[in-house]
């Protein structure tokens, strides 16, 4: 799998550490020489019989094991703070300077070993730094001239130092450079990877490398978080009628529409052909629906070239809006919630913003606490559902958004509507029973299977009797496949005999499996699904309340 690249550059960056590491060790070892050096030489002292050798070796060691065991302490940390940083020039200048003074101070050959702290920090942390330590380093030679030279005659090692000096800085000067030019270099081709050559927006894959950061950063900090997705209603339409080029220039002004309406932490993102997403960090859901009508309404006021082909005679777009909460498992779930959200917002004839709320938070809030804690079993067993047939769990979630628009349309009362909508989200909790073969299966059922399928209204029923609370519900679930004139299943009952909420719910229900893909039967347009409910009633439909739903849906 194709690493991102942010990854890459964590890689990369793991890469430099480790040889940094390696660099800075092998520096340590080098400056251990002259010091060896020196209680062997200048002391003049024998290693097996001068106790006072033993111990100044020993002290070296272990001041070179303290400096490297704090190196490694240093290089395991994730996020250098800037104290370590500091604290960790200052340690290898100090030994260092160090070493050079007790291998002759300013007649040391070992001055040099300054390039090894000037060059490895000059490319971990730029030129700045790196021009620092030259600066230090050129002032401790210096000094040593100065102190240690003497005053008679010519310091011809004072004329030497100008040389090494003039050295630091020139391989400060120029590893800061070379490292300045290969990081703009880099975030130049970052930028190029993660934007979308079309819109300018922030592409695909990005996008998934932010949402990432952001959600983690958002659960750590207990921060808001909001993620909006953004479709183009008509935009097939809009392609067809002006041509593909027209297409293009028309996304790139949405574009600049949806960036003049946002703020300036909230990020754009083309999610992919005709849709964009934004991530909106440290608003809530409230606030984020309130951008998001903005970004609706400016792209509907906006005169696009070639709209006044498109229905309303404007390009518009739907919206749909979700935000962090303790139900959220992950950030894949956290875009499941803003793309159904969105879903809603296109079912319900586009050019809305629909903010994303779980169909059991809403029936679980409508019932009161007890039946909230009974629903919780029932949530788990359409969660099953859900694992088995996306399609099932879908359905329902439209169901019952389509029985609260009803709902409002027919003024039911709060009682009435509660038992349609707690009905909307069980009717199909049955299936649980029905094998996953006939639930997914990609072409018309056998005698069998439809026998099979059809037993699940009774399981609904079934399941639903035994929760206190529930009892109203359980004749409507139990009734939703009957039929207007008796043809239906399971009871053959027919007319007035079904409970009208029953009658309300077959409606719907109907309406959704016509207007969405199953593998055995053709899609439906409104208009196609609207003609064949016209025609079917009196026969499966309530004549009333089929004419009552195309009105609420219309």
């Amino acid at each position: 799998m194709e690493k991102s690249i942010s990854n890459l550059g964590e890689a990369k960056q793991g890469q430099i550490r480790t040889m940094f590491f390696t660099f800075k060790m092998l520096a340590l070892f080098f400056s251990a020489i002259p010091l060896f050096q020196y209680f062997s030489a200048k002391l003049n002292i024998d290693f097996v019989n001068n106790n006072y050798s033993v111990y100044a070796i020993g002290l070296t060691l272990i001041v070179i094991c303290l400096v490297m065991f704090f190196l490694f302490f240093v290089f395991n940390r994730s996020e250098k703070n800037k104290f370590l940083q500091v604290l960790e020039v200052v340690i290898f200048l100090a030994v260092f300077i160090t070493v050079i003074v007790v291998s002759g101070a300013n007649e040391s050959y070992y001055k040099f070993i300054f390039l090894f702290v000037i060059v490895s920090f000059t490319i971990e942390h730029g030129m700045k730094l790196g021009l620092i330590i030259a600066s230090i380093a050129s002032g401790a030679v210096i000094l040593m001239d100065i102190l240690m030279g003497g005053t008679r005659g010519v310091n011809r090692y004072f004329e030497d130092d100008i040389a090494l000096i003039v050295m630091f800085f020139l391989v400060a000067w120029t590893l800061g450079y070379y490292v300045k030019l290969e990081k703009s270099h880099i975030d130049e081709l970052t930028e190029y990877a993660n934007i979308d050559g079309l819109t300018g927006a922030y592409n695909h894959r990005c996008f998934y490398d932010m949402i990432s950061i952001m959600y983690d950063e958002s659960i750590q900090h207990d921060a808001a978080l909001s993620l909006v997705m953004i479709d183009l209603d008509y935009f097939k339409k809009y392609n067809d009628m002006n041509g593909h080029n027209k297409g293009d220039e028309l996304l790139k002004e949405i574009s600049e529409v949806l960036k003049m309406c946002l703020r300036q932490e909230d990020i754009l993102f083309r999610y992919g052909g005709d849709e964009f997403c934004v991530l909106m960090p440290g608003i809530c859901q409230d606030e984020a629906a309130q951008v998001a009508d903005n970004l609706r309404n400016a792209v509907s006021i906006y005169g696009f070239p070639g709209q006044e082909y498109l229905p309303n005679r404007k390009m518009t777009v739907s919206v749909g809006v979700a935000s962090l909460t303790e139900e959220t498992e992950n950030y894949n779930d956290f875009i499941a919630e803003a793309d159904r959200a969105l879903y809603r917002a296109k079912f319900l004839r586009r050019n809305k913003v629909e903010v994303y709320s779980s169909i059991f938070d809403q029936t679980g809030s409508s019932g009161g606490d007890g039946l909230t804690e009974v629903m919780k079993p029932l949530k788990t067993l359409i969660t099953v559902i859900n694992s088995r047939d996306s399609y099932t769990f879908n359905h329902v979630d439209r169901v019952y958004n389509y029985s609260e628009i009803m709902a409002n349309h027919l003024k039911l009362a709060d009682h009435e509507k509660k038992k349609l909508l707690y009905a909307a989200y069980l009717h199909d909790l049955g299936k649980i029973n029905v094998s996953k073969e006939v639930l997914v299966a990609d072409n018309n059922l056998t005698p069998e299977q439809w026998e099979e399928l059809r037993k699940h209204p009774v399981d609904s029923a079934a399941i639903i009797e035994q929760i206190e609370g529930l009892e109203e519900v359980v004749p409507i679930v139990l009734q939703h496949h009957e039929k207007f004139d008796g043809t239906g299943y399971p009871q053959g009952l027919k007319g007035g005999e079904i409970s009208y909420l029953a009658r309300i719910l077959t409606v719907i229900d109907s309406f959704d499996a016509m207007t969405n893909h199953r593998t055995y039967q053709e899609t439906k347009t409104f208009e196609e699904a609207f003609e064949e409910i016209e025609r079917c009633k009196g026969t499966q439909f309530d004549p009333v309340i089929a004419s009552q739903f195309m009105e609420a849906i219309g």
